[in-house]
């Protein structure tokens, strides 16, 4: 046993968190906890720390604690990146055998990413891990804590397996509640039956004798009275029938569109021997890039390598770029300086909306703002609700290309999924920088690279990818001749030898040029 909690329940105020009635995490388990923005992913890290105790329950744990933490220090000049990397190396220094890690993939680059993978799949410890990094967690995680409607549950496997299970859940859910509803209905219908076959029970008709009508009243009596029984055992199981709730169902999403903010062109924006420098640092030499009207585009590479510096020239329309006409531009960055913390959401996208008041209200309900939570202030808004405020935003305004800085930072999983949908079916063109792998590959139709000073686009990478396959085959193939050559060496004659050793050195000479 490595961490054991019993008969939790954590709240605050007259908010219930969440409960557990009896969870074990195993020593060397590797487990990804998953669950919606003020579920209590944190809280439950702060019980397993001891920083805080249950307001019911016990917490066990068989050793001391190690953290990531995601906070950021602005005192120093060391990039977010930078000071990641530094936790990480310092939690794994630790002789602890738990490790704690809080959103640890924030402020990474890919190379960081992978660089943190490696790290945690080389810990022999317990690892518990924060994270909305689904592409990350499968391959770093074995389990799945959910925290959802304030229980907790545990899963086997990573990521892709547990939205798999959840997935057969759903299924299950709507089968039984079409069943609930099907024997409902039909319990309902059978006592309205036999009430209206109790209620037309004849009394005995007026000619009838006196005996004959005792013996008729009697048998309706008797008759009257086994029905009514039945209706009432029929209203007793359906009175004890279990209740299951109906499964939320989702409305399409449509984010409506004008004429007045379709472009009439290919590309909104081009540019051609582009140079862009940040102080003294040169970003980009000579580069060439257009992007393609109605794209959503995934601009990728390392951290300080010019992503937001060039985000930041497009909007404010650098030399050197060329826009189409008609082009108006929204920016979305983690400042949120679009939104008023004194108005509410409803105010704050209404404002700038080009549609109607239902319009806006379709997008907050299916960024997870229903009924009247649209009318919280933003000043009480946690990151992640601020940036599906902001977004929400620019969507429903008269934009038409959108260059959104890592959007999916603050957000949860369900939060990102959501996010995906409205992108997915925004009829603009988007500019974005993310690093999260899976939001790239579920929203980005094109990818451009900034690599070596330059920007290569999806074709550009293919072709990368090709030669450098070619290349690597060739390599294998004069290896492989390498080896042959040395193994003839010894057998041959004076003539066939130099001819080998002249046929050797061409191979090596080769490979060298390859290599350098």
């Amino acid at each position: 046993m490595s961490i054991e909690l019993k008969n939790i329940k954590m709240y605050f105020g007259d908010k219930d968190l969440f409960t557990i009635d009896h969870l074990v995490i195993p020593d060397g388990s590797r487990v990804g906890i998953v669950g919606d923005n003020g579920s209590g992913k944190t809280t439950l890290f702060s019980l397993i720390k001891g920083e805080i105790e249950p307001n019911q329950g016990q917490v066990f744990c068989s050793d001391q604690t190690a953290s990531i933490e995601q906070l950021i220090d602005t005192e120093t000049t060391d990039s977010g990146g930078e000071q990641t990397k530094r936790r990480i190396q310092e939690a794994l220094k630790s002789p602890t055998n738990i490790l704690l890690a809080d959103e640890p993939t924030n402020h990474l680059d890919k190379k960081g990413i992978a660089f943190l993978e490696k790290k945690l799949k080389r810990y022999a410890g317990t690892l518990l891990v924060i994270s909305h990094n689904r592409s990350f967690l499968n391959k770093v995680v074995n389990k799945i804590l959910a925290i959802e409607n304030g229980r907790v549950k545990l899963y086997e496997g990573n990521y892709d397996t547990y939205f798999a299970q959840k997935k057969i859940e759903e299924t299950e859910q709507q089968r039984a509640y079409d069943s609930y509803q099907q024997e409902r209905r039909r319990l309902t219908q059978s006592v309205g039956v036999v009430q209206e076959k109790s209620r037309q029970t004849r009394k005995a008709p007026k000619r009838m004798g006196n005996s004959e009508a005792r013996l008729h009243k009697m048998g309706d009596q008797r008759a009257k009275k086994n029905l009514d029984d039945r209706a009432k055992i029929m209203e007793t199981r359906l009175a004890k029938l279990e209740k299951v709730d109906k499964p939320i169902e989702k409305k399409q999403l449509i984010i409506p569109f004008s004429p007045a903010q379709k472009l009439h062109t290919a590309y909104p924006l081009t540019a051609e021997g582009y140079n862009l420098t940040a102080g003294n640092k040169e970003l980009l030499k000579t580069a060439a890039f257009r992007l393609e009207t109605g794209s959503k585009t995934a601009l990728i590479g390392v951290n300080g390598s010019g992503k937001t510096t060039l985000l930041k020239e497009i909007l404010n329309r650098g030399q050197g770029i060329t826009f189409a006409k008609g082009v108006r531009i929204g920016y979305f960055s983690q400042t949120f300086e679009t939104l008023n913390e004194e108005k509410t959401i409803f105010e704050s996208v209404s404002e700038s909306s080009m549609h109607s008041d239902q319009s806006v209200r379709d997008l907050l309900a299916h960024m997870q703002f229903l009924g009247n939570a649209v009318f919280k202030k933003i000043g009480v808004l946690s990151g992640g609700e601020r940036s599906k405020v902001a977004i929400s935003k620019l969507l429903l305004s008269d934009y038409n290309l959108l260059l959104l800085d890592e959007p999916t930072n603050h957000l949860d999983i369900s939060s990102i999924e959501v996010l995906e949908e409205a992108l997915n079916v925004y009829q603009g063109t988007i500019l974005f920088v993310s690093h999260d792998d899976t939001f790239i590959r579920n929203v980005a139709t094109e990818t451009w690279l900034i690599s070596g000073k330059d920007i290569q686009s999806e074709q550009d990478q293919n072709r990368l990818s090709e030669l450098e396959e070619q290349e690597k085959q060739q390599k294998l193939l004069l290896e492989n001749r390498k080896t042959v050559i040395i193994s003839r060496l010894s057998s041959a004659d004076e003539l066939e030898k130099r001819r080998l050793e002249e046929e050797f050195q061409e191979v090596l000479k080769k490979l060298k040029k390859m290599n350098s």
